[in-house]
Formats: structure tokens, sequence, C-alpha cells
């Protein structure tokens, strides 16, 4: 639901509430659609599949979550100017000793396969040590693909019964192994930022993100409004611990001659 929704917005330049309207009525969306616009519904999912392909206990409420609401159309268009798609994507990776559990809207390179998935559709991607990359695409919204898939499960599930075997998969959790605080997981960060068109904002920001450890990778005025003499910067940071990008984003938005930061989304 959230691929379709992120899709036309970023190719019809709909904002998100237009989107949602578009999606419900193909009959990709919920009446409700809380659960899929809030990350809530991806993070289920990735608690499940985290759990299985690590054998650790991953609950919903270990998983970071952020959905997104926030994502304005100016986005899309300063992502692709940047070699970016974005996507609600959500990502386990190990550790040694420790998994990251995180669901929210991110900057995926333009080459990358997952910023090639349209449409309606869910993405898997997997990494492996010795598979390498592998990527399973199929349908993932509106009442037919659910339908196939509930349908699949009771099928599987009464074939079970009468052979009198279980057929789901063995856990064995090893509860060593935890989840890492979303706050030290380092990541790379895109801020969009409203600001007084005048000498001396780049210093001030400069200085704030060099306090918090955080190194600038680029820097960009984008549009102007004169009358109001005021700019947009979109600033592109190099990896840095998530705590560092909160603080930076949190003290930004307190310098005097910034009027908002519109705009934080990851870099995957």
């Amino acid at each position: 639901t959230t691929n379709y929704v992120l899709g036309r917005m970023a190719s019809a330049g709909l904002s998100l509430g237009d989107a949602v309207h578009e999606a419900q009525a193909a009959g990709f969306a919920e009446a409700d659609p809380t659960d899929d616009i809030g990350g809530f519904d991806a993070t289920y999912k990735l608690a499940i599949l985290g759990s299985i392909a690590y054998e650790i206990k991953i609950r919903p409420d270990d998983v970071f979550r952020e959905g997104i609401e926030g994502i304005e159309p100016v986005d899309f268009r300063y992502a692709r100017e940047l070699g970016y798609a974005i996507k609600l994507i959500a990502h386990t990776q190990r550790h040694p000793g420790r998994v990251e559990a995180r669901v929210h809207p991110a900057m995926v390179p333009l080459d990358h396969p997952l910023a090639q998935v349209e449409g309606a559709n869910n993405a898997v991607y997997v990494e492996g040590d010795l598979v390498g990359q592998v990527l399973l695409v199929g349908q993932g919204a509106g009442g037919r693909p659910t339908a196939s898939a509930v349908v699949g499960d009771l099928i599987d599930l009464a074939r079970s019964i009468r052979r009198g075997v279980q057929s789901r998969p063995s856990f064995s959790f090893d509860d060593r192994i935890g989840v890492i605080p979303m706050g030290e997981v380092r990541t790379r960060a895109y801020f969009r930022i409203r600001v007084d068109d005048r000498t001396g904002v780049l210093a001030a920001l400069g200085q704030v993100f060099a306090e918090e450890g955080v190194s600038i990778s680029s820097l960009i005025q984008k549009d102007a409004w004169v009358e109001e003499q005021t700019a947009e910067l979109v600033v592109t940071t190099h990896p840095a611990p998530d705590a560092s990008l909160q603080r930076a984003r949190e003290r930004i938005a307190t310098l005097s001659p910034v009027h908002a930061v519109s705009s934080f989304l990851r870099v995957f």
C-alpha cells in the first residue's frame, strides 16, 4: 500500500492525502489506512521475518517505527535530483551479538533493486554471505493477493492436519542476542530546511552538525522565495549515529534563522 502511495506522490505529484484516497478507491488501502501509512503493518512483518531469519525473539515493540506521514511531494523531486527514490523500508541486519530492526521511509539509490519496485508490489531483498543478493517481488495489496495468501495458508494447515505433520518454521530463540537501540544505528540522512536567505546561516548549521559529530556530505540551496527572503536548503550527511542526527535536527530547528526542518529522511 505504501509503495503505491509513495509511487503516486513521486510520479503524479499528489499530496499524501490524495494518494491515499486514490489507493483506497483502487482497493489497495483500508478505510482506515493507519496501519500502512504509520508503518505498523511493515513492523509486524519485520518482527516475524527477523525472528525466523535470526532465531531470536523480535517483538513489534522492539522495532523502531516511523511512518510516511511527514513526506511531501517536493521531497521526491529533490530525491530524484540526488539520485534516489523514496520507499518505506523494513530493515533488519545481523551484527556481532545484536541485530538491527527498524521501519522508516528512506531514500534508496535509483540503481538499487528496491528502487525499481513499483505500484502495489511488495519486495523482500535478502543478502547472504554465500547466496549473495536475492530479490522476491509480488503483489502486496488488494483483495485478490490477500485472499490468495490467506487461502494458501488455510490449505497448508488442512494438509498438515490430514497428514499429521506440522508445516511451520522451527523456532529456537537465542536470548543472548538483542535488538540494537535506534540511537546507536549508524545511517546517512537527508534534511530539508527552510531558512532566512542571509549570510551566516550556513555557518550556523555547520557548527551544529560539527558539534554533534555529523559530517556533511552535500549542502545545496534549492528553491528561494524572494518576497519572504527565505530559501530551502537540502543537506545530506555521511553515516552517523541516529541519536547524533536527531540531536542535530532538534538543535537546528531552534536556530533563529531557521523557519523549520521541513523534512528528515534516512538514506538507505
